[in-house]
Parts: structure tokens; sequence; C-alpha cells
């Protein structure tokens, strides 16, 4: 696209709807669907969201970086291929370390510096 002068804001961390756009370097396949994958970081220090599949809840902490804690999820049967990006997607967010965000992009990385999701925020919904 055409570059403009504008700056975007960086979305805060909390009080997003953050929508996986890429797990592990791989796409993921936007649908309309309410369990497409997706994090919330509420202010009470709680987690909440989907992994495309199952729902999940947990805490999470920010001194220093990010990690999340406690990640319980409901045990849906699921498509076996949405099954692959739900686990994905539930490693990724359990290995992450550290949190950058680019105007409406945030990046996840694990301890070794390694992208492992990279999400989008939109407002809570």
């Amino acid at each position: 696209g055409c570059s403009t002068a504008t700056t975007v804001a960086d979305e805060p961390l909390q009080g997003r709807y953050w929508r996986a756009v890429e797990i592990e370097g791989k796409p993921v396949s936007v649908t309309r669907d309410p369990a497409e994958p997706h994090v919330v970081l509420a202010e009470d220090m709680r987690a909440y969201g989907s992994d495309g599949c199952n729902s999940f809840t947990g805490s999470y902490t920010l001194s220093p970086g990010l990690h999340f804690d406690q990640l319980a999820s409901t045990m849906m049967a699921c498509l076996p291929s949405i099954n692959v990006m739900a686990s994905e997607f539930s490693s990724a967010l359990a290995s992450t370390a550290n949190y950058q965000i680019n105007g409406k992009q945030m990046l996840l990385r694990d301890a070794a510096g390694r992208v492992r999701l990279r999400l989008e925020a939109t407002l809570l919904k």
C-alpha cells in the first residue's frame, strides 16, 4: 500500500481483543467465526480467549516481558486441521516471554526471541 506520514498510535496491551493473524509464521485463515484464535488481557491480570477450538482462561504477569500462567481450556472435539492450529496457538501463548506492539499489531516472542504469534488489535466485542 501507499505509506502516509500519519503514525498510528500503539494500541494498549490491555483491554483489546487481540486476534491471531499469524501462528508460528503461518497465516491464520480469517473466519468470522466467534472461535477465531484470540486473546484478551484484562486489567485485573486475567487472560482469556479462544485457541480457535476451545475457550481458555488464565492469568498473566508483566514483569519482565509477558508471561501467561495457568491457562485452562475447555476440551471440545474439533476438526483435525483446527486442532493443529489450536495446539500451536496454545503452545505459542504458553511459551511467550515478551511482547512488542507496533500500531495495531503485536508480536509475541519466546525466551529465545523467536516470534511465535502475530496478533492484531480490535476493540473488545
